[in-house]
């Protein structure tokens, strides 16, 4: 009981002490600022006094590997900036009253250079820390390896790209030699000459051209009722006294038209 009851002390002191030392941080970051933007003061004690607490609480739970080193640095600088600060601020408030020696300003150059280190540490440390997150260097590592097998998967490809080229170009050059002696060979005795386009072109079975002399005979019997016609032994259409026969030719016969005598 005795141990819990010092252990909240310390941590209630070391919250008092905190909060002075960045009451005197803040007094001190708002002289560097005009009167319209001292708010940005509150942001500057991140680096000092907050930094401070958060790089404690990192290097005690949240860091692993090189990130409980760069926590445990900062825990250093930041513990060192805070004392800086509110030093030199007591040191400022109290010249400026008459009590002590007042601030040159080439001190007060290298107090303003001072805290601008600090507050860049901060700021290049969270990077850091983030970097050597062992998650994300595992990922990182992963990423590395898939891109050496691709890589190294991309220059197989165009190396077995050139084998099967080597293999193949005999076989095809082969086949082209084939196919363009056939179509000039086709073309002896006929006196045509093979052209480029001809010995480059594929095979296609020539369409044989529609005759004239194809064509169906004309027959006069589609225009007459079928009583009207009958067929004679030649295979001919006979019309009362004409005669159309199944070629190109048709013969008629001096008799006139007429429709037969259905009692014939």
């Amino acid at each position: 009981m005795a141990r819990k009851i010092g252990t909240i002390i310390i941590f209630i002191l070391g919250a008092v002490l905190l909060v002075y030392s960045a009451t005197r941080s803040l007094d001190f970051i708002s002289l560097t600022l005009p009167d319209e933007r001292k708010i940005l003061a509150y942001f500057g004690i991140a680096a000092l006094d907050g930094g401070l607490i958060a790089w404690v609480m990192s290097y005690l739970y949240g860091s692993k590997g090189w990130q409980r080193a760069i926590a445990f640095l900062m825990v250093i600088v930041d513990l060192l900036g805070a004392v800086a600060m509110f030093t030199l601020d007591t040191l400022y408030n109290t010249g400026k009253a008459g009590m002590t020696e007042a601030f040159t300003p080439s001190q007060l150059q290298t107090a303003v250079l001072a805290l601008s280190g600090v507050i860049a540490l901060n700021i290049a440390a969270a990077i850091a820390h983030h970097l050597t997150d062992p998650e994300q260097m595992r990922a990182q590592a992963e990423e590395e390896a898939f891109s050496k097998v691709e890589d190294a998967t991309l220059k197989q490809i165009s190396k077995n790209a050139d084998q099967l080229a080597a293999q193949l170009a005999p076989t095809l050059a082969a086949d082209w030699m084939t196919q363009t002696r056939a179509r000039y060979l086709s073309n002896v005795g006929t006196g045509k000459v093979t052209t480029l386009l001809d010995a480059t072109a594929q095979d296609v079975t020539p369409t044989s051209p529609t005759r004239q002399d194809d064509k169906p005979a004309f027959d006069i019997g589609m225009f007459f009722p079928s009583w009207f016609t009958r067929k004679n032994g030649n295979g001919g259409q006979v019309l009362n006294q004409v005669t159309i026969k199944g070629g190109d030719e048709a013969e008629a016969k001096s008799a006139p038209f007429g429709i037969p005598d259905p009692k014939k």
